[in-house]
């Protein structure tokens, strides 16, 4: 069996697997690790998967935006594209949210961009008598993914043209002088270079107090008609997914944290009477929706808000991919393509630009290191 690899990624989620084939294509000698099943842990196991390029936080556009950073879209925009439904996505917010969510149309260029002054224009009006005074923003180009069928794909790809080992759980890892041994039960392997895409647990440490685990509650209830797209309602700080004609999942607040995913509560706790409560404000109310299931389960959050993408230290040889947040699967392509292009370069000796340099400076694991020496 080859045990030795230029690069070796740790987690087939749809980050992890969106790297790992981005680096197969790039022409490295790449092996995927699972512990389980790929997709079946974490966010990628529960997301609703909705896409949408708009952001808030200007240093999070490079990674949303839609289509290939450097103009070689590839096998992971590929597959993405073809599992995304461009049902369109839908903001209800204040005129001032609006406008802030605009100014990332020049980076998502103004076509498929709709602002209304009212939600009039959405469902025939079905939710004005609840959103009066609300601004609505269409996406046009946004939609929903299904992130388990991607990292499905992804992972065959990966399988086809270098290594991927599943229901295989990395014990840890071990820095020698320019490569690193990834030790996983009896077998022990060589890499280069490590990714650690393990989400909001793994084998590996990370800079202190930089990345902790969330759990990301969500309830499906039955209504009498479902909205036509995704809904982003800033008002009520949730979203509505339409899951069929007459279901829709719905984000809950209720959350707790810990260091390590295993330590979590992942009790439904209220969060289906928030839920209910909240989106009886648009209208669901209990005469006319009723809660089916109310799961719990879990990502990687940072205390910005912002991911750990790079290197673990000047020196090291592992690369951290993790902090997403929940919305890793609409960032996987443009963070995959960034990591592809630094790894490659790595390896055949070519140092970043200026321009790579500005996107990624946001995204420093060493960013946390540095705050607590301050």
């Amino acid at each position: 069996m080859k045990t030795s690899f230029d690069v070796i990624v740790i987690g087939a989620g749809i980050m992890g697997a969106s790297i790992a084939a981005a680096l197969v294509e790039s022409g490295l000698d790449v092996a995927l690790m699972e512990k389980g099943i790929a997709g079946a842990q974490g966010a990628t196991r529960d997301t609703g998967g909705i896409v949408r390029g708009l952001e808030l936080d200007a240093a999070l556009r490079p990674l949303t935006r839609r289509g290939s950073l450097y103009g070689n879209p590839g096998i992971v925009h590929a597959l993405y594209e073809s599992a995304l439904n461009r049902s369109g996505v839908a903001y209800i917010a204040s005129a001032e949210v609006c406008g802030q969510y605009l100014e990332a149309v020049d980076s998502e260029g103004c076509e498929g961009i709709e602002l209304h002054a009212s939600v009039d224009a959405l469902d025939n009006g079905r939710f004005s008598p609840f959103c009066a005074g609300e601004c609505l923003l269409i996406e046009r180009k946004g939609g929903t993914v299904d992130a388990r069928v991607t990292v499905s794909n992804l992972c065959r790809y990966v399988s086809e043209k270098a290594t991927y080992l599943d229901h295989l759980a990395v014990d840890r890892c071990v820095e020698l002088d320019g490569h690193v041994q990834v030790h996983a039960g009896k077998l022990c392997l060589e890499a280069t270079w490590v990714v650690d895409a393990c989400g909001a647990s793994g084998p590996l440490p990370r800079p202190s107090n930089a990345v902790h685990a969330r759990t990301i509650p969500f309830t499906r209830f039955g209504c009498d008609q479902a909205p036509s797209m995704p809904i982003v309602a800033h008002h009520l700080n949730t979203y509505l997914l339409p899951l069929g004609r007459n279901l829709v999942q719905v984000g809950g607040q209720r959350r707790q944290r810990a260091e390590h995913a295993d330590q979590l509560n992942l009790a439904p706790l209220d969060n289906e009477q928030d839920v209910m409560d909240r989106v009886s404000r648009l209208g669901y109310d209990r005469h006319h929706s009723l809660p089916v299931v109310t799961q719990v389960g879990w990502d990687a959050y940072t205390e910005d808000g912002r991911p750990l993408i790079g290197r673990s230290s000047a020196k090291s040889h592992v690369f951290i991919a993790t902090g997403f947040c929940g919305i890793g699967f609409k960032m996987a392509p443009n963070v995959a393509e960034l990591l592809a292009f630094e790894l490659g370069g790595l390896m055949s000796g070519v140092s970043m630009d200026a321009a790579y340099r500005s996107v990624m400076e946001a995204f420093r694991p060493s960013r946390f290191a540095e705050v607590v020496l301050s």
